[in-house]
């Protein structure tokens, strides 16, 4: 993935995401609007089949590298707390079924 900043203002910005769709963005959305500083986190997708995600973000009192970075840490932090519990459940032996 590869981000074009279109607007990087001191209170909000455009970031365009290359090589992404729908599911990224919205992920990153979600982790975004987490963040109590964040007050819009949104995307759109200028056309349905060849368009490139456009990422808007508005903050208050933060700024919205700062906000985009915390919300990439978090979920990295999900991710790892998943791939953990999964880990877990490949180490503890299976258990028989009972007949």
């Amino acid at each position: 993935m590869e981000l074009v900043f279109h607007e990087d203002r001191k209170d909000s910005m455009i970031v365009e995401l290359k090589g992404e769709q729908h599911t990224f963005p919205a992920l990153l959305c979600w982790a975004l609007l987490k963040d109590p500083k964040v007050k819009v986190a949104v995307y759109d997708v200028p056309h349905p089949l060849i368009g490139t995600p456009f990422l808007h973000v508005k903050t208050k009192g933060e700024e919205p590298r700062a906000a985009l970075k915390k919300a990439l840490k978090m979920i990295q932090k999900e991710f790892d707390s998943i791939d953990a519990k999964v880990s877990k459940l490949r180490a503890s032996p299976a258990k028989p079924k009972k007949k």
